[in-house]
């Protein structure tokens, strides 16, 4: 096991950031997915968790921030959850402002046109399955984060009559 509950230092009134990856058991179709979010997104509602999930090709990285005690407790459910194997944790620290505080769980489905990425560019995906080291699994992990909040702003028309 990876996650070792408390690791990051404690620091008064901070939030917990975590983020992990891991690999499905089976493949998660659509349907599948859909009915984890729900979960996750009623679960993490009641506890004061949000963060975003990713899914592509059977592997999964997700992004939690909250209180740390309950980033624990669902940290330990996730590693005995028998859909998940391999679940390596990426980041792990104290912050004082959330990155995903409109999500109770953010969901972006990583399509075939999003999921390959153009020749000459990193693919973040492939360098967490790599993990050369923490540090080039650390930046395509924020790199992810910073890809999934730009996606995920609404979109303004640009045709749209201005006041």
């Amino acid at each position: 096991m990876n996650f070792m509950p408390g690791a990051a230092k404690r620091i008064d009134g901070a939030l917990r950031s975590l983020v992990y990856s891991s690999l499905a058991v089976t493949r998660f179709y659509e349907e599948d997915l859909q009915q984890l979010l729900a979960r996750a997104r009623a679960h993490n509602g009641s506890v004061g968790i949000t963060g975003i999930l990713l899914y592509r090709r059977d592997q999964f990285i997700q992004f939690l921030e909250g209180p740390p005690e309950e980033v624990d407790a669902l940290m330990r459910s996730i590693e005995h959850d028998p859909r998940h194997t391999n679940v390596r944790i990426l980041i792990d620290e104290l912050v004082v402002e959330r990155q995903f505080d409109d999500w109770t769980m953010g969901y972006r489905p990583l399509t075939q046109e999003t999921a390959v990425p153009l020749p000459g560019l990193r693919d973040s995906f492939a360098d967490i399955a790599a993990a050369p080291d923490a540090f080039v699994t650390g930046r395509a992990a924020k790199e992810l984060a910073l890809w999934f909040k730009v996606r995920a702003r609404p979109r303004t028309d640009v045709n749209a009559p201005t006041a």
